[in-house]
């Protein structure tokens, strides 16, 4: 019996993740075509990390844990009829690439203001074929081409509840909208819900709690994230 190559262990990997997680019955078909992409991914992480820094986390479990299931978590709560997503300050394509992935049909525009992390997402999407996927190199602040099909937005890492709240009231969207963002804690959900918006109107609909390797390092455990949706409208 043959030696596992690289590939087959990572992809099993994947497969298992998504099967103990559920994710896959979310309604996210994982065939071998869309595991083979996640390891394309990884492999040109990996590559580009060695000349410019992508990411901090490039070892093949962490990768598979911290980066391609915390963002796959999303379609666990994300409304299926939902047809485009803006991802914010998405980095290295998290969750972005990765949900595309998942649903080719997803169209999704990722705003990133760093130049060599959007020319990544753009090589890699280009290497896997992604036919809806498009990333912006600017700074949210100056985007105001929100149009009538944008359905939602997402964020993962790169603000934190204060600076949300800001971006919230910022972001110039016509309609109304459904925000799903990764955060740390409870309370920081219900801040981002509870504060009085001028010229937004925020109503917290869903919290998806799961566990995760992030380790919390003030109290030496690991610890729970959570995806918060929200509906916004503009007053």
């Amino acid at each position: 019996m043959s030696e596992k190559t690289p590939k087959e262990i990572f992809v099993n990997k994947i497969a298992e993740y998504f099967e103990n997680f559920g994710i896959i019955s979310a309604g996210n078909s994982l065939d071998s075509e869309k595991l083979e992409k996640f390891y394309i991914l990884y492999k040109e992480v990996t590559q580009w990390n060695k000349k410019i820094n992508i990411t901090a986390i490039t070892s093949e479990n962490e990768f598979i844990k911290k980066h391609i299931m915390d963002s796959a978590f999303l379609f666990k709560i994300f409304d299926k009829k939902k047809k485009s997503i803006m991802d914010i300050g998405s980095g290295a394509g998290f969750p972005g690439i990765v949900l595309n992935i998942l649903n080719p049909a997803l169209n999704i525009v990722s705003i990133e203001s760093v130049l060599k992390k959007c020319n990544f997402q753009k090589n890699i999407s280009r290497k896997l074929n992604l036919q809806n996927f498009n990333c912006l190199n600017l700074n949210i602040f100056s985007y105001k081409d929100f149009n009538e099909s944008l359905d939602a937005i997402t964020t993962r890492a790169a603000f934190n509840a204060n600076e949300l709240i800001n971006l919230i009231e910022k972001l110039d969207f016509k309609k109304n909208l459904d925000l799903y963002l990764f955060l740390s804690t409870l309370d920081e959900a219900e801040k981002i819900a509870d504060f009085k918006y001028k010229a937004k109107l925020i109503q917290l609909d869903r919290i998806l709690f799961y566990k995760t390797d992030y380790l919390d390092f003030k109290n030496k455990k690991n610890s729970f994230r959570l995806i918060a949706k929200y509906t916004a409208a503009s007053k």
